[in-house]
């Protein structure tokens, strides 16, 4: 009798309640394992596009330091024969601003047409996106840029200030009682975007 009690025990599997109870802590761990990946892959993709939006800003303020502390004293012709000022800002036209730089480095100098070291660059708003642009030659028979490169999207707006000699910020340039056009001491960026608000960025001029 003893042997067959053992026997019975030994052949007993588990009870329904028991394979509920486990069913149940499985579909838990299923689904917190399914949240916790689903976390995981939106942290990620988070991070990528915020990686990609501090690489575009970062482009867009080493360009613009490259080109503003570099501003040179040189007018130019247009295609229509007209002299534009070294410096130019047209809040109302094409161009937000355009201008004349220096240290365009040109490495391929024997195989490349000769060209300046100075180079004509514009920076246009389109829609959100700011769009740098810029020509070959300085007194271009050409009225449109030869290239163009987007910067920075989700531009809401684009504002300037200007410090003038006397330390003092003007909202445009040349100003109303400057009576011989130079140019400013430093030119303030004021950018609204559309995710990280109003970024201000001042970049110093050379002389």
């Amino acid at each position: 009798m003893t042997a067959l009690v053992s026997r019975s025990k030994s052949l007993s599997g588990f009870t329904l309640i028991e394979l509920l109870v486990a069913m149940f802590l499985l579909a838990i761990l299923g689904t917190a394992g399914f949240q916790m990946l689903f976390q995981i892959t939106a942290t990620r993709d988070r991070l990528e596009k915020q990686s990609i939006r501090l690489s575009e800003l970062q482009r867009t303020f080493y360009w613009l330091a490259e080109d503003v502390t570099q501003i040179a004293d040189r007018p130019v012709r247009s295609a229509v024969d007209a002299e534009m000022a070294p410096l130019q800002f047209n809040l109302q036209g094409e161009s937000l601003f355009e201008f004349t730089r220096a240290g365009w480095a040109n490495p391929a100098a024997d195989v490349a047409p000769v060209r300046s070291n100075l180079q004509r660059v514009s920076y246009v708003l389109e829609e959100d996106r700011l769009i740098r642009q810029y020509w070959y030659h300085l007194d271009s028979i050409n009225e449109s840029p030869i290239r163009r490169r987007q910067m920075l999207s989700g531009v809401e707006s684009l504002s300037f200030r200007f410090l003038d000699g006397s330390g003092e910020w003007q909202e445009s340039w040349p100003f109303q009682n400057e009576e011989i056009p130079s140019n400013p001491l430093a030119i303030e960026f004021t950018f609204l975007l559309n995710d990280y608000g109003e970024v201000v960025r001042v970049f110093g001029l050379p002389g």
